[in-house]
């Protein structure tokens, strides 16, 4: 392998030199992990889960994670959470007695039974699967669910949980009314760093050890260095220049194309890790013409999906999914036997067929005017959307591109009727279980909690069959036949397949980065295919050679 080798959590795991050089934090100011993030200024963050999306990354290490879903391993590693067993539809949960709020208070089940209950005001997924919860002890909490729910998905929905929402934060505000309107100003951490500094152009996090406001952490002495400072740049190309010059320490993740890659310099560790979701074009379904199947299915014959990955580097995606079933890469061998299953349309680049289909449906090419709204600043989405203008036009549409200054949030579901956003909610295990990306696509919920964000009917007819799925994926959730399970995958995978209620672009890798010139991490773990390995690598209870302390991160001074 050459020099500029990389962990890719698809394969085997390995740690890459590419890039990095002595800067960072060093500069006479401290010690500290310089990162940065490019999605919102600094000064929009929202320190609410609930609130929507302008919520920093600082929060994977402000708040302790339940558990750590490996990405690689499909394992849960404990955390906060230590054990976990199933009996007579309960699971009971044993904490660890380690973990504390700001204030010094020790991190109960009692709070994260409270916890359960403002996400359930929320109308979160976990209640899908859960109906109701109980400190059985101070470090004991139990949550039972229905008979016959899929204890599969009762542990992907809530293992993963961050112990984010204290007590301290939410009792007194009017939390069972309005959860996502709740103010966080000064989040209370249960993790071993808290925020110690916010303004409009970075936040700052300290390890809780010896700070004034805040009580130490058992998890404090695993950080030999004084803490994050992240920046916002604005847009990946800023955030990869700073990398290069070695001004900054990381990024938890940064679309980087193999020719950006290629100039940075050395020492930086890139991780690969697959991210589950990725780019996709939604329409609202209410709408014509995207009301019709034929057009929606015009329009992905007009896209060379595959080309558009190589146009922004191919390296740095999955798959663009040929057949797409709404399962994930990683999961659609194991449900439906191949990546394009039998009887599934592929829909390749053929601007003939769409043109045919078109006529089906009582359109000219041409005779439609699309606008496709995405946001700018996601260089490798926006590069991508700007491809595909380009392949709609040579197909025959009138097509133009509408870039946005934000991400998805800001304008999904609430104006354009053609718009870029994800297909699957990634960055949590539950994307890589069929129940979860199925449901995402076919019943989202993640912009409005009340219906699809995009319109997209509940009954859908195919094959003659009108197919109900608020039902099927009912049926999902409590069945615990295998068979059973299956026969339901396929059915919605093929309405994903055929009634295309999004068009699926890509699928990616999530890139995150360390400068490795500055801080040691090992040549290899499984802990890398995490989201995010900047955040938890110093949480692991695992040591590296030549450290007092655990945690898989450290300053090299």
């Amino acid at each position: 392998m050459s020099r500029r080798e990389f962990v890719s959590i698809a394969g085997a795991t390995g740690a890459a030199a590419i890039a990095g050089c002595t800067g960072g934090g060093s500069d006479g100011g401290g010690d500290w992990f310089v990162g940065t993030q490019v999605n919102f200024p600094a000064s929009n963050y929202h320190w609410n889960l609930l609130a929507g999306w302008e919520i920093p990354h600082d929060r994977f290490g402000l708040f302790a994670q339940w558990t750590q879903y490996l990405i690689d391993d499909d394992e849960f590693y404990p955390h906060l959470v230590q054990e976990w067993d199933h009996d007579g539809g309960e699971l009971t949960l044993t904490l660890s007695e380690e973990f504390t709020w700001g204030s010094g208070d020790a991190v109960t089940a009692e709070d994260l039974a409270f916890q359960l209950e403002v996400l359930e005001a929320a109308d979160q997924p976990v209640w899908q699967f859960i109906d109701g919860v109980e400190a059985t002890g101070e470090y004991e909490l139990t949550v039972s669910y229905p008979e016959g729910t899929n204890t599969d998905l009762v542990e992907y929905a809530l293992l993963a949980e961050q112990a984010a929402y204290s007590p301290a934060d939410f009792e007194g505000e009017n939390w069972a009314e309005d959860p996502a309107g709740v103010e966080v100003a000064d989040p209370d951490p249960s993790g071993p760093i808290a925020l110690t500094e916010h303004n409009d152009t970075y936040s700052q996090t300290e390890p809780r050890d010896g700070l004034e406001e805040y009580a130490d952490h058992a998890l404090a002495d695993r950080y030999n260095w004084d803490g994050y400072r992240v920046e916002f740049r604005d847009g990946n190309n800023a955030a990869q220049e700073s990398l290069k010059r070695g001004e900054t320490d990381g990024q938890h993740s940064l679309f980087t194309p193999p020719d950006v890659l290629e100039g940075f310099p050395d020492h930086v560790h890139e991780y690969r890790v697959p991210g589950g979701f990725g780019m996709a074009i939604w329409f609202d379904h209410e709408q014509e013409p995207w009301d019709q199947r034929e057009v929606r299915q015009a329009l992905y014959h007009s896209i060379d999906r595959e080309a558009v990955i190589g146009n922004i580097g191919e390296s740095t995606k999955v798959s663009h999914h040929p057949a797409p079933t709404g399962l994930t890469w990683a999961s659609v061998e194991d449900w439906l036997g191949s990546t394009e299953p039998d009887g599934f349309t592929v829909y390749d680049y053929d601007p003939e067929r769409a043109e045919e289909l078109l006529n089906e449906a009582g359109y000219e090419m041409g005779e439609i005017g699309i606008e496709l709204t995405f946001p700018q600043t996601w260089t490798d989405w926006a590069d991508a959307a700007r491809t595909i203008v380009d392949y709609l036009n040579q197909a025959g549409w009138d097509a133009s591109a509408d870039g946005r200054s934000e991400g998805p949030g800001s304008y999904a579901g609430s104006g354009p009727d053609l718009f870029v956003d994800q297909h699957t909610a990634g960055g949590a295990p539950r994307m890589n279980h069929p129940y979860f990306s199925l449901d995402y696509i076919l019943r989202n919920r993640l912009r409005d909690t009340e219906s699809h964000f995009a319109n997209y009917p509940t009954e859908v007819e195919l094959d003659g069959e009108t197919i109900d799925v608020e039902a099927e994926l009912e049926t999902f959730a409590t069945t615990t036949d295998q068979s059973e399970q299956e026969a339901i995958v396929e059915r919605l995978a093929r309405i994903v397949n055929e009634d295309v209620p999004c068009i699926y672009v890509m699928e990616k890798y999530e890139q995150s980065f360390i400068n490795g010139d500055r801080f040691e991490v090992p040549e290899e773990s499984p802990h890398f295919s995490s989201y995010w390995p900047l955040w938890w690598l110093p949480k692991v209870d695992e040591s590296l050679e030549g450290y007092d302390t655990p945690g898989l991160l450290k300053f090299d001074d």
